[in-house]
């Protein structure tokens, strides 16, 4: 699952920071692995982890995976992605719930990749992820078929805590 993650962040590298090559690891705690990428203002201090399980059956599917971000200074926090794999349909959201907690859309997209709209969202989707067990993200494809996939929140908490004190932030 490491090399498969490792793979998903070099992909996805130049979208977060065009100026910088090089991801460096700051640890594996339990379900998620926590990295810094770039130097300075452009700092960025983010965690990863792909999914205990996925359902559906979309063919040629690519990397899945869930992000937190932060940069340096405070300018990105928080802010929760999601990399499905596929190109999601263009007028049903996606959607995270962390347990029984109410549904939260995902509607920005780029590519197969979906973002919160707000960061004061993020924060509070975040603040869940700290208590829960799981978060279950549900979507569908551009031709229709469904999608659910199960990331566990084990390690979450010390995986953020690493990652906020990489970037400086409390």
């Amino acid at each position: 699952m490491r090399a498969r993650l490792f793979s998903w962040i070099l992909g996805i590298g130049g979208a977060l920071a065009p100026a910088v090559t090089q991801a460096e690891e700051i640890g594996n705690f339990g379900a998620w692995y926590a990295f810094t990428q770039g130097e300075g203002a452009e700092k960025l201090c983010y965690m990863i982890s792909a999914p205990s399980q996925s359902l559906g059956q979309i063919p040629n599917r690519g990397e899945v995976g869930l992000m937190v971000t932060h940069q340096v200074g405070g300018k990105v926090r928080d802010q929760v992605s999601v990399a499905l794999g596929f190109e999601p349909h263009k007028t049903r959201y996606t959607k995270a719930k962390v347990d029984k907690t109410g549904n939260i859309l995902l509607r920005l997209v780029d590519g197969d990749r979906v973002w919160i709209r707000d960061s004061n969202t993020d924060r509070t989707i975040v603040a869940r992820m700290k208590k829960g067990a799981e978060l279950v993200v549900t979507g569908m494809t551009s031709n229709g078929v469904a999608s659910q996939d199960t990331f566990s929140l084990d390690g979450f908490t010390r995986a953020y805590a690493a990652i906020s004190l990489a970037c400086g932030l409390k």
